[in-house]
């Protein structure tokens, strides 16, 4: 079934079916203590598989949105980009979102690499996968961006990539728990900071130029530099 609007994400249909027939035996045998621990687990599995529709803060075509919901718990700059580390706890809603595309038009997103592992979220030793994001038409390295997802424990993670093309804030996909790496251009202009909570779809992350629009820019400076030194 090709949806992902569902208020609970299809992820959590088995696990949350095994709780109210656990609940519903509970009941039928008169164990009150298990089937008050079946009703708590049940609803904590209603609320880890929540699906949530979210109200962009910027949908502006430079926009960067947050693919997914999360803490920064770390933001580097390197020679090839900018680096947020993100941890997804359980308790967040899991759905991946497409972060960036023009108004009206969709965006690419493509699954670039799955490498096995252990599901402890570690870079190093854990299994992991790394999705490339392209705005409409515009594939250069300056405006690419990289989610590389670390799941941890019994996460499950799935990607709704039947077609490559989605619009910005779209779901692409699920993630119950672990952690995340978003490489994004150097040319871009972070809005968030360390230790702030990120929400997929809706968080300004940033803004980034475009090629033109950073030559625009230097034309600009150049003009006002010039007219200086007259």
């Amino acid at each position: 079934m090709k949806t992902t609007t569902e208020m609970i994400a299809k992820e959590g249909w088995k696990p949350i079916g095994a709780g109210l027939l656990l609940l519903l035996f509970s009941g039928l045998f008169g164990w009150k203590i298990f089937g008050f621990l079946c009703f708590l687990a049940t609803l904590c599995l209603i609320y880890f598989y929540r699906n949530t529709e979210r109200i962009m803060e910027d949908n502006a075509n430079d926009s960067i949105l947050s693919p997914l919901d999360g803490v920064i718990k770390n933001i580097e700059n390197k020679s090839d980009g900018i680096y947020l580390q993100i941890s997804k706890p359980i308790c967040f809603c899991g759905m991946i979102r497409m972060p960036l595309a023009n108004l009206g038009k969709c965006g690419e997103a493509l699954e670039i690499e799955h490498i096995k592992g252990l599901k402890n979220g570690d870079e190093m030793t854990g299994e992991r996968i790394t999705l490339a994001f392209h705005r409409e038409a515009d594939k250069t390295p300056t405006s690419t961006l990289y989610l590389t997802l670390y799941p941890k424990y019994f996460a499950q993670t799935s990607l709704y990539l039947w077609d490559s093309n989605f619009r910005l804030g779209e779901r692409i996909g699920f993630f119950l728990n672990g952690n995340a790496t978003l490489k994004i251009p150097l040319n871009s202009e972070l809005r968030v900071n360390i230790h702030d909570k990120i929400l997929g779809g809706k968080t300004l992350l940033g803004k980034v130029q475009s090629i033109q629009n950073e030559g625009d820019s230097k034309k600009t400076q150049d003009t006002y530099d010039s007219k200086d030194e007259q």
